[in-house]
């Protein structure tokens, strides 16, 4: 591959499956789809008029599945300056890393933070929302001291793009609001075309074409914003950020042609990788316990109060130790509870959401 072929793909607009099905299997061959989404936030990072939101990643895969695997050998096709990859960080580590008062003109716009195997005090530490919700160049965040010694407030220039992968760590529903959630194939098959004798060696004059894309701002014009616009559903609150963000995956796939002005051959990719990047509270791996809990209201398809839900699960938990599972599963949006007056009492009862029964709430259309 060189660069005049690169021309002539980018001219065909072919250059995209090239590098996701040719390129990056030099590496890691199968999950096509998880591996393009990271590959679009790779690239989004350099979109400048994004939300703090659209391009973070976290894979949620078992042990063995080979997560850690995929991100990085995606990430080396980026420049090695623009990503920062710890084995493990403590939230401490986290909250001081490349602050102003120690690094004056670090900036983390168009910078990568590649966190393997995340923990729950990480993922949910306030640095982290911070990364991954604020529109402000400089970002402030209070750190108590120990033994009350007080407060440090420290600041930190810009919003990294965050990946990340964990087999345990459960996301709460902020955190999957910030976040594209992405599954790895667990099938035998992946299995199979995962044994590989020998990785192989990007091409340099790939790397150099995305080492050489620059940083923007992209601009999606008004005929094809309100042509999104209306195919856009609407019937939930959280489309309202969700809509943003396929905004900008549109701008990512703009931006990797050299374009500063989307058009509708860039939506037609993006809408499909967006797909594959969302993800519903169905998404989210449980435990044992409320696994159970969901199997019992889907064999039920109707409302059941914890009483009737502790005698279908068997008595393997008593009713004061189930309600906090209730609580947690209405929290992330799995369960509904609904309430019924019998006699003078109010009864809670809890059922399957809509949004978890509704595994792929909609499709986007083609911009013809």
């Amino acid at each position: 591959m060189d660069e005049k072929q690169i021309k002539e793909l980018l001219d065909k607009r072919e250059l995209w499956d090239y590098i996701l099905h040719n390129e990056l299997s030099k590496k890691h061959r199968g999950n096509i789809a998880s591996k393009e989404v990271i590959f679009l936030c790779a690239v989004g990072r350099l979109v400048q008029n994004k939300k703090p939101y659209s391009f973070n990643c976290l894979v949620l895969s078992p042990s063995s599945s080979g997560k850690d695997h995929l991100v990085a050998s995606v990430l080396k096709l980026f420049p090695r300056d623009d990503i920062e990859i710890f084995g493990r960080i403590s939230a401490k580590a986290l909250n001081y890393l490349h602050t102003i008062d120690e690094e004056k003109d670090y900036n983390y716009d168009g910078k990568i933070i590649y966190l393997k195997e995340i923990e729950e005090e990480i993922l949910n530490n306030e640095v982290m929302k911070e990364f991954t919700s604020g529109e402000e160049e400089i970002s402030k965040v209070a750190i108590t001291r120990q033994k009350g010694a007080g407060v440090d407030v420290k600041e930190i220039r810009g919003h990294p793009e965050v990946f990340t992968t964990t087999a345990t760590t459960i996301p709460n529903e902020e955190i999957r609001n910030r976040f594209n959630i992405i599954g790895l194939d667990l099938s035998a098959q992946q299995t199979e075309i995962s044994f590989m004798d020998d990785e192989e060696e990007y091409s340099e004059d790939i790397k150099k074409y995305l080492s050489g894309l620059k940083s923007y701002d992209v601009k999606i014009p008004k005929k094809l914003f309100n042509f999104i616009k209306k195919s856009f559903p609407k019937n939930k609150i959280r489309y309202r950020r969700d809509f943003y963000k396929l905004l900008d995956f549109v701008k990512a796939i703009a931006l990797f042609h050299g374009n500063k002005i989307a058009d509708g051959d860039d939506y037609n990719r993006a809408k499909d990788i967006y797909m594959n990047a969302f993800s519903t509270c169905a998404d989210i791996p449980l435990k044992d316990i409320d696994n159970r809990i969901v199997k019992v209201l889907e064999n039920a398809e109707v409302p059941l109060s914890a009483k009737k839900i502790t005698d279908e699960l068997g008595g393997i938990i008593s009713i004061q130790a189930l309600y906090p599972h209730l609580r947690n599963l209405v929290v992330k949006e799995i369960l509904d509870e609904v309430s019924d007056r019998i006699g003078g009492y109010v009864v809670n009862n809890y059922i399957l959401s809509e949004e978890f029964k509704d595994k792929k709430p909609f499709k986007l259309p083609n911009y013809e």
